[in-house]
């Protein structure tokens, strides 16, 4: 009959439907019979249950449909669970059997009788599935089919054991790789051609090909295992080529996953492998293999099944590819080179051919490759950091001291010797990572991040390329001083959301400055003045308040630095640095009031504290701390700076102490009145609105307390005793007079305390001069005269505690 037109295409659809209608019949019908298996287990189980089933169903149509079984005590395993663990128990020890039998009784049986028993054994055990597919037992048709599988394996090996053919020539290894690859082809073949047709239901079975596929991965692997470890990058690779092919034309899950797996793994050994220092022509063919897998990648990426990671890692092993190459052409001190330079390439071309393979993919493998263009960088920033440290480094082999230099003509030359040097290949490798983020730039939507970043790593360049030159040291510090003022004019002029960001770079680079000017004078004072004129005018024209702080602070800062440059160049002495920089702190402090700038201020207060560090004796600190408490009162002049006043007490006192010890007075009140007399003066003035001890109690405490711990200490000191007690006695006095408890309560406590530190040897000699019943007869009758007027006794402590409340 004709087999073209609209009929039959119409025929031909109507077939393709019935196929379909009867799969989906054979899997329902399988599904009943699960049903039916696990219902008949549950009657098994329940036979009383099952019976009042029964009886309903035999009531005849009046007793309704059956109700729906009850199940008894849950099982640990379903039957089908069972089912696979015994088949699988039993192809298992069939398997064992079979190489038991290969191996051991191999030898008692003649040539024809070793063929005859496993070749027959072997197509009896793979026709059987057919018969059990046939009965519907699909589990059981499996295992034997993995059965038949392993028995064609034994084939292979029996036949070049007993030399079948010359087969017993051929390397181990080499026919192993072999017979693997053609019983999993064979197998496969077997498991996509058998199957049975029962009524309009298609048996298959399921599971031969994907374990031909993952078995088969084993091949070529097999056969470069003793070789090169290229060929077993290219084993690997091929393998993953393999099974991409077996997915477009199968359409097998599992293909797709050995793809994966042996594609990470061959591409990851084989950029591991470009470590290595081989010749040319190992390193062409690697890279070949490498872009082979690359390709792979791509085409598999440009599916939509796993773009990201495919992407990614053809990206960065076609940038291995393309390296190594040139990294064993060049010389061995331009290897960090290659790398990320092709790296930055394979970027480049990524987002340039994104409208042909792609924009997602195309983003992805820019970005991957960018990254590990980043990471193959990283060892250049070892020297680099180095030479950012300048020669004050503690690792450097000869110790350096400010304004000893410049020793020799050359930069590089003043970092001594040291096995860390900054050459020329490390600058070009900074120089490509500042371009990749430059063109990153240019082709990203949210600009500013790598705008930044690529400022830096340029500023980062320009600062280190003398030091690789070993240009002369006036070069470096002018090259540092012109980057410097470039970034700070960023700061004013590159736009409010990227003013943060260059002041942070500005910051970094008066670091970097001062680590390299130091070892001139020349350099020192052209250096500080120069950055002084950059911060201030960072400060001038920026238009963020952080920003403008922080600028004002850091010029402040550099001032004061000028002003002690200036200072020991002149020839003074080293010793009055401390009032250098008070006095830069004094005016530091006009000028933030001026200016209202806190940032000048903090820098003064930094100032101040550095001072204290070159301080050379107590009399020095001592000028020192009273020149601070004298600018820090003047700064509690301001109406927002009102609590500086109790900084500036404190350096006036601290200031008075160290005078009077380095004059060894050790007189307590020396250090102690002087104190309380200005704290009582406070108090005075407040005493209006708070309390007494508020107002009073501080002065009093640090005035009475510690002469009375002095008096206790030095017992005989009579003139101690008598001045503390009138002036307890006066405090107690002016306490009741003007009804301050605070006065009242320190006096009299004070007064009562000299009172037995006075009376306590009088009272020792009285007890010890009388028997020793009399202050035990004594006690008793103090005791009995509380006792007799306690009531009289409470009502006075409660009128004395009335008293003392109604103090102020």
């Amino acid at each position: 009959m004709p087999l073209v037109g609209p009929a039959a295409t119409e025929l031909w659809q109507l077939d393709l439907a019935l196929a379909d209608l009867r799969a989906r019949e054979g899997h329902l019908l399988g599904r009943r019979e699960v049903l039916l298996t696990t219902l008949r287990a549950i009657r098994d189980r329940v036979p009383a249950m099952a019976g009042a089933v029964q009886g309903q169903v035999s009531g005849g149509p009046n007793q309704g449909s059956i109700s729906a079984p009850v199940s008894g005590r849950p099982t640990d395993m379903s039957g089908k669970a069972v089912q696979n663990l015994l088949l699988g128990l039993g192809g298992l020890l069939l398997v064992v059997a079979a190489v038991v039998f290969t191996v051991v009784s191999w030898g008692y049986l003649g040539i024809g009788g070793r063929a005859a028993v496993l070749l027959g054994f072997t197509a009896l055990t793979l026709a059987t599935p057919l018969f059990l597919l046939r009965r519907g037992l699909s589990a059981t048709a499996e295992t034997m089919a993995l059965l038949g599988f392993a028995l064609m394996l034994l084939d292979g090996y029996a036949a070049w054991q007993v030399g079948l053919a010359g087969l017993d020539r051929i390397q181990p290894l080499t026919y192993t790789g072999v017979l693997i690859a053609v019983m999993c082809a064979l197998f496969a073949l077997y498991g996509l051609f058998v199957h049975v047709v029962v009524g309009e239901r298609i048996h298959t079975l399921k599971l031969a090909v994907p374990v031909a596929i993952g078995f088969g991965q084993l091949a070529l692997p097999v056969l470069s295992i003793d070789r090169d470890p290229l060929w077993i990058t290219t084993a690997l690779v091929s393998t993953a080529g393999i099974d991409l092919l077996l997915w477009h034309r199968l359409k097998r899950g599992t293909a797709l996953v050995w793809f994966w797996i042996t594609w990470t793994i061959g591409s990851a050994v084989g950029v591991l492998l470009t470590i290595r220092d081989v010749d040319l022509q190992g390193a062409f063919a690697l890279s070949g293999v490498l872009v082979a897998a690359a390709a792979i990648a791509l085409v598999q990426a440009s599916r939509g099944r796993w773009t990201i990671p495919l992407a990614g890692g053809a990206a960065i092993t076609l940038a291995a590819a393309l390296a190594y190459p040139i990294r064993l052409s060049v010389d061995a001190s331009w290897w960090p080179v290659p790398t990320p330079v092709a790296t930055f390439a394979v970027a480049g071309i990524a987002l340039l051919v994104r409208p042909t393979i792609g924009r997602e993919i195309g983003r992805i493998a820019a970005v991957a490759a960018g990254g590990f263009g980043l990471l193959v960088a990283s060892p250049v920033l070892v020297p680099v950091t180095v030479a950012l440290i300048g020669p004050f480094s503690p690792d450097h082999d000869v110790s350096r001291t400010p304004w000893d230099g410049p020793r020799t003509l050359g930069a590089r030359d003043e970092l001594g010797v040291n096995p860390i040097t900054l050459t020329v290949p490390a600058v070009v490798v900074l120089a490509a990572v500042a371009i990749a983020l430059a063109v990153c730039a240019l082709m990203v939507r949210r600009k500013n991040a790598a705008i930044m970043s690529a400022v830096a790593v340029t500023a980062v360049l320009l600062v280190v390329l003398p030091v690789a030159l070993n240009l002369p040291f006036g070069v470096l510090v002018a090259v540092q001083l012109l980057v410097t003022a470039v970034l700070g004019a960023g700061a004013v002029f590159g736009g409010r959301s990227r003013e943060p960001a260059f002041a942070v770079l500005v910051l970094g680079m008066v670091a970097e400055v001062a680590a390299w000017a130091l070892v001139s004078e020349t350099a020192t004072l052209v250096a500080a003045a120069v950055l002084a004129v950059v911060a201030a005018g960072v400060a001038w024209r920026a238009s963020l308040p952080a920003v403008r702080a922080g600028a004002a602070g850091v010029a402040t800062a550099l001032a004061g630095g000028e002003a002690v440059a200036v200072w020991l160049a002149t020839g003074q002495s080293a010793q009055y640095v401390t009032f250098i920089l008070i006095a830069v702190a004094a005016l530091a402090a006009v000028a933030a009031w001026r200016l209202r700038d806190i940032g000048v201020e903090i820098a003064g207060y930094a100032l101040t504290l550095i001072a204290f560090g070159y301080v050379v004796d107590p009399r020095m600190l001592s000028v020192a701390l009273a020149l601070a408490g004298v600018i820090a009162v003047g700064t509690a002049l301001r109406p927002d700076r009102r609590k500086a006043g109790y900084v500036g007490t404190v350096f006036l006192l601290l200031s008075s102490w160290t005078r009077l010890f380095a004059e060894n007075v050790e007189v307590v009140e020396a250090y102690t009145v002087p104190v309380a007399v200005v704290l009582i003066a406070f108090g005075w003035w407040r005493a209006q609105t708070a309390s007494s001890w508020i107002a009073y109690g501080s002065g009093l405490t640090f005035a009475l307390l510690p002469s009375l711990w002095d008096l206790y200490a030095e017992p005989n000191n009579w003139i101690r005793a008598l001045a503390l007690g009138v002036v307890s006695l006066l405090v107690l006095l002016a306490g009741a007079r003007w009804r301050l408890q605070a006065p009242a309560l320190l006096g009299g406590l004070t007064l009562a305390m000299v009172a037995v530190h006075e009376l306590a040897p009088w009272v020792s000699d009285l007890v010890l001069s009388v028997p020793r019943w009399v202050p035990v007869a004594v006690g008793g009758l103090l005791l009995l005269l509380v006792g007799a007027t306690y009531e009289a006794r409470m009502r006075d402590v409660r009128r004395f505690g009335s008293l003392i409340k109604g103090l102020r």
